[in-house]
């Protein structure tokens, strides 16, 4: 298949390359389309999946009442935020990327189906709903590690087949998946548009019967689909992918960290290395409201302005429409944000995000419901909230990857945490507040996103003119020493002496 990789397709892996790739099934394809194939049959399954569970949850306050609408989706938070921090990589451990996403996905059907259930048995909703939240929020704590798992053992073999850079293969395999990813989210949702519009809000229980069937569907087909895997003799788990392979964040973006932050303990849980890096590192706190603001204006959008404003004005039938505006719109300016980012720097953009974020803040407070139902109001509303979700998922994790090189999956650990923690909260309290209420808690965390990031940021330059200072100290000079390394500095290369004294030094200070 593959001769020998490239020294930087071996540098950059997010699994050992010293372990043979091999594919599950008869035997490996001997074609990089293949392996190609495989994945794309993957995040096919993934897409279709997690795109119904999205768009249920953004109908969720609109079909269940504003009350069972929040609550389910402040336990489906909970159960996720609790299940990602604690037991997801020991059951991707255990099981293997592969069975981890087929599981996950069968058990995140359950949530999709409580819709359905509750909608024709309303004397069991409750109990319905909220249970296959719980379900639902467990399978999704697995499921984003499982995916990371399932994408760096096809990179690695289809990296391994090209001879080509790590990087290029999780580049590429990172764009296919976005591609599925998104466009499938846009349909689903847009799906639900097109079924109140035909049929108005009896058609309900065919939209939730239908959204199950997709679920429950692409969960069986993921069965069928072969995946790459570590040789269990070299290193992985029972299951094949083992941690090396599952503890790596999440999804597609967190490749790189995810190679780096093993060295801490993935059978250990993120919780360990979130606080951890909580106790080291205080610019973790600073940037807190940054996720725990997202968190709040996801709730705020999904309970209060899909749930009332629009459905008391336009309808149903325009809530699949208004959400098919954010991630269309956090699509489109990804690239444009990341680029103003490479040229300009991160503050403006992480300043721009929470910038139209407090926009979208204030439109909802000054504005009367009459004139904030309409089109004309809301299309603009939506698409500030994709800027900002933009923000969020790009600029801000590559920060995150910047601040805390050192403890990248400590740090990313920290935005599971933080923004589901915040998600939780706000679903649970957003049903008990006013609408005023619940938009000076959105104001005054925004307020501090801007504040927290500021002082991070002048800390991590601190921190750089620090060990660029410490680095220069006790780098030997030309003239003395000939540049050997510090004697004693055992275990490391030419010059690795000096450099571990800066860092213990860096520490210390």
């Amino acid at each position: 298949a593959a001769g020998r990789p490239s020294s930087s397709a071996r540098r950059g892996g997010v699994v050992p390359l010293a372990a043979m790739p091999t594919m599950q099934g008869d035997r490996l394809p001997q074609t990089a389309g293949s392996v190609l194939a495989s994945f794309i049959l993957m995040s096919l399954c993934f897409s279709l999946n997690h795109g119904c569970v999205v768009a249920c949850l953004a109908l969720a306050s609109d079909q269940l009442g504003p009350q069972l609408g929040g609550y389910s989706a402040g336990v489906l938070y909970l159960c996720y935020t609790l299940t990602a921090l604690l037991l997801a990589p020991a059951i991707v451990n255990r099981l293997g990327p592969k069975a981890s996403l087929s599981w996950g996905m069968v058990l995140y059907c359950t949530y999709v189906a409580s819709f359905a259930v509750a909608l024709a048995s309303p004397a069991v909703r409750w109990p319905a709903v909220l249970g296959g939240s719980a379900l639902g929020g467990l399978a999704a704590g697995w499921l984003w590690t499982a995916q990371g798992g399932y994408f760096g053992a096809a990179a690695e073999v289809y990296a391994r087949i090209l001879d080509i850079d790590m990087g290029t293969a999780t580049s590429f395999f990172g764009g296919v998946f976005a591609t599925l990813y998104l466009g499938l989210e846009l349909a689903l949702k847009l799906l639900s548009s097109a079924v109140f519009a035909a049929h108005g809000d009896a058609a309900s229980r065919e939209l939730f019967a239908t959204y199950t069937a997709v679920a429950a569907a692409s969960a069986l087909a993921m069965f069928c689909v072969p995946y790459a895997k570590m040789d269990a003799d070299r290193g992985g788990g029972p299951g094949g992918g083992g941690a090396e392979s599952a503890d790596q964040g999440e999804g597609a973006a967190d490749s790189d960290e995810g190679a780096r932050g093993r060295r801490g303990g993935g059978a250990r849980g993120k919780l360990f290395l979130a606080l951890v890096l909580m106790q080291r590192d205080a610019k973790i706190f600073y940037l807190a409201p940054i996720n725990t603001s997202f968190g709040f204006m996801a709730s705020l959008v999904n309970f209060y302005v899909n749930g009332v404003v629009v459905k008391q004005t336009l309808g149903s039938a325009s809530i699949g429409v208004l959400t098919s505006v954010i991630s269309g719109v956090a699509t489109a300016v990804s690239l444009p944000l990341s680029s103003l980012g490479a040229r300009a720097g991160k503050t403006p953009v992480m300043l721009l995000g929470a910038a139209v974020f407090a926009a979208e803040v204030v439109a909802i407070l000054l504005l009367p419901t009459e004139r904030l139902g309409t089109w004309a109001a809301l299309v603009p509303l939506y698409a500030a909230h994709g800027v900002g979700r933009a923000v969020w998922e790009g600029p801000n994790r590559a920060l995150v990857a910047d601040f805390f090189a050192d403890n990248r999956e400590g740090a990313f650990a920290n935005i599971i945490m933080q923004n589901g923690l915040a998600s939780t909260v706000a679903y649970f309290a957003f049903p008990n507040m006013t609408p005023s209420a619940m938009l000076w808690v959105c104001l005054a965390n925004l307020a501090l996103w801007a504040l927290g990031y500021l002082a991070a940021a002048r800390r991590f330059e601190s921190e750089q003119v620090t060990r660029q200072a410490l680095q220069e100290h006790l780098m030997p000079s030309d003239g003395a020493g000939g540049g050997e390394p510090v004697a004693g500095a055992a275990g490391v290369g030419s010059g690795g002496g000096w450099r571990d004294t800066a860092e213990q030094q860096q520490q210390q200070h």
